[in-house]
C-alpha cells in the first residue's frame, strides 16, 4: 500500500509524518507520541486527533477504533494532536455558574450525561444544553417588533390593494 503523508500539528509545531492508510487512529496517536517530543505531555488517553475545517466551528475528532482510511484523508491533510478535555462553564437556572471538564470528542448527549453526573443531577434525560447569548445580541436576532418601532405602511399601496379587493366591510 501507498503511505499516507499527513501534517500533524502539536501545539505550535507541525510535522509531516507517513502512515499506512489502514493504521488505526489509536496506533497513529501512539506513533505521534513516540516520535514528537512535544506530544509527550500528559496522559495518552487525554489526547486525540482532530481533523479541522476551514470554518473554525467545524471539524471532527477521529475515533480511536477506526482506521485512517475511514476518514478519506488525502496526502497533505493536517491533523491536530490535541487534548480532548476542556473546562466548560455552565450557567444553571438559578444563575450560578459551574465549571465542568468535558471530553470534546464525545457527542453532546454523552457530554450531558457527564455534566449531570458531576453536578449531581440524576435524570439527565430532562435536561439539555443551550448556548448563552448576550442580551444585546438577543435583541438583534429576534424577529419581533421592538416597542419603540412600528410598521410603516405605504398608504398609496394600501389604497391600490383596497381597490383590487372588494369586501363587505367597505
Amino acid at each position: 500500500m501507498v503511505a499516507l503523508s499527513l501534517k500533524i500539528g502539536v501545539g505550535n509545531v507541525v510535522k509531516t509524518m507517513q502512515f499506512e492508510p489502514s493504521t488505526m487512529v489509536y496506533d497513529a496517536c501512539r506513533i505521534i507520541r513516540e516520535r514528537v517530543p512535544e506530544a509527550q505531555l500528559g496522559q495518552p488517553n487525554d489526547y486525540g486527533l482532530f481533523l479541522s475545517d476551514e470554518d473554525p466551528k467545524k471539524g471532527i475528532w477521529l475515533e480511536a477504533g477506526k482506521a485512517l482510511d475511514y476518514y478519506m484523508l488525502r496526502n497533505g491533510d493536517t491533523l491536530d494532536y490535541k487534548k480532548k478535555q476542556r473546562p466548560l462553564k455552565i450557567r444553571m437556572l438559578d444563575g450560578t455558574v459551574k465549571t465542568v471538564m468535558v471530553d470534546d470528542s464525545k457527542i453532546v448527549s454523552d457530554m450531558l450525561m457527564t455534566i449531570c453526573a458531576r453536578i449531581g443531577i440524576t435524570n439527565y434525560d430532562e435536561y439539555s444544553l443551550v448556548r448563552d447569548i448576550g442580551e444585546e445580541k438577543k435583541e438583534e436576532t429576534t424577529g419581533t417588533l421592538k416597542k419603540d418601532k412600528t410598521l410603516l405602511r405605504d398608504d398609496k399601496k394600501m389604497e391600490k390593494l383596497k381597490q383590487k379587493l372588494h369586501t363587505d366591510d367597505e
